[in-house]
């Protein structure tokens, strides 16, 4: 693959990154925002709900549109609807109309993060894709880390308003690099089919036991660490009492597992195949989470003792969710726009289920988050192994 494909990276991973900063960085402005629109705690927390909603389908429905109109237009369009929304939310007399442009916000957000990995997918064969899906996957991570901290520094300094125009002053950097930069990606063989076609292809890629298979091992290991995330921001600021930044610092430990394992795989090269990466990913997550439970079985309670193994946990999926998914959309190579769309709604829709059904869960302590996610990660790992070993049976047609 060539170097200009390479040097595209980092700016698919600006489109792909603004999306989860425009979601994480208001967190901590949930109380000044109710307080600005004279609203309840609740009501306001509908701009979290209603972005994350709308990124969701935004994800699911930017991948058939940019198979059927390309890349390059729907990328540039997305990010400039994110940055005009933005304006929008700043400019809102209401907590309606904020709530709209948030709306409006989250679609275009999804656009990012599912043109980017079709383009992606589009540039590099397997072998190198997953590492190029590892480099996009470690941009996020710092953002998820990072924004709900810069968040609460622009709060408490400048006033959360800020937020929204440095996301359209951002967002005004990235379209001016893609116009001078990005080229159509989309394979110049690949047909502009009708959304009639395109459904079909939709409907071809679900009804394949292989794909969906890849697709619901992805989403389940990627629920399981939303989950672990939520809950245990639950057990140290509600359960121990600690103050909310203490949280973050313990999160940081798993964002640097996971971002370690992507850069591990960001790293490689042909010397190490993408089954050996994923097995160890699955090993790593399994022996970490299984770790972290039997700590706390023998009754350490200190969050060290949790996330210094669920950090492994992390690690572990760092290694195997870019080889899963980089697989899972080249068994689809005319049609990755679509693929890529399933991949992501699928993990988000999943996660919110997950997160929702823990949310009834009495929680008093560590273990139900622990159990989710040491059951969970022996399961799929066991269903990924079959999985593969279906895939590579001579008698498979």
């Amino acid at each position: 693959m060539s170097e200009s494909a390479r040097r595209l990276i980092p700016l698919l991973a600006a489109c792909s990154a603004i999306g989860s900063i425009g979601n994480f960085l208001f967190v901590p402005a949930q109380p000044q925002i109710a307080a600005h629109f004279s609203v309840s705690t609740g009501t306001a927390a509908l701009t979290i709900t209603a972005y994350m909603v709308a990124f969701a389908l935004g994800v699911l429905l930017s991948g058939p549109l940019a198979d059927r109109h390309g890349r390059r237009p729907l990328l540039i369009f997305g990010v400039a609807i994110f940055g005009v929304a933005g304006i929008g939310c700043y400019l809102a007399p209401n907590m309606a109309w904020f709530v709209a442009a948030r709306i409006v916000q989250g679609l275009a957000g999804g656009v990012g993060i599912t043109v980017s990995r079709a383009s992606v997918g589009d540039l590099f064969e397997e072998r190198e894709l997953a590492r190029m899906y590892a480099i996009l996957t470690m941009a996020l991570v710092p953002a998820a880390a990072l924004a709900p901290y810069a968040g609460g520094l622009l709060t408490r300094y400048a006033g959360w308003e800020w937020g929204f125009l440095l996301l359209a002053a951002a967002s005004a950097a990235i379209v001016a690099a893609c116009l001078r930069w990005l080229p159509e990606t989309r394979r110049a063989d690949a047909n502009a089919d009708s959304f009639g076609v395109l459904w079909r292809e939709s409907r071809a890629l679900m009804q394949s036991s292989m794909f969906m298979g890849y697709v619901l091992q992805v989403a389940l290991l990627y629920s399981l660490f939303f989950v672990f995330m939520m809950q245990a921001s639950h057990v140290v600021v509600t359960v121990l009492g600690m103050p909310s930044d203490r949280f973050g610092l313990y999160y940081l430990l798993l964002a640097s597992g996971f971002f370690a394992g992507n850069l591990m795989v960001s790293r490689s090269a042909g010397h190490h195949d993408r089954a050996r990466q994923t097995h160890a990913g699955l090993v790593w997550q399994v022996a970490g989470s299984f770790a972290a439970l039997a700590l706390v079985l023998l009754g350490n309670t200190d969050p060290l003792w949790v996330f210094i193994p669920m950090m492994t946990f992390a690690f572990g999926q760092g290694l195997a969710l870019p080889n899963l998914i980089a697989h899972g959309i080249r068994l689809s190579p005319n049609y990755t726009g679509v693929a890529s769309s399933l991949f992501g709604f699928s993990q988000l829709a999943l996660s919110a289920i997950a997160v929702q059904a823990m949310g009834y869960v009495p929680t008093q302590g560590w273990q139900p988050a622990l159990w989710f996610c040491a059951l969970g990660a022996a399961l799929t790992s066991v269903s990924i192994w079959r999985l593969e070993s279906r895939e590579d049976s001579p008698s498979r047609t």
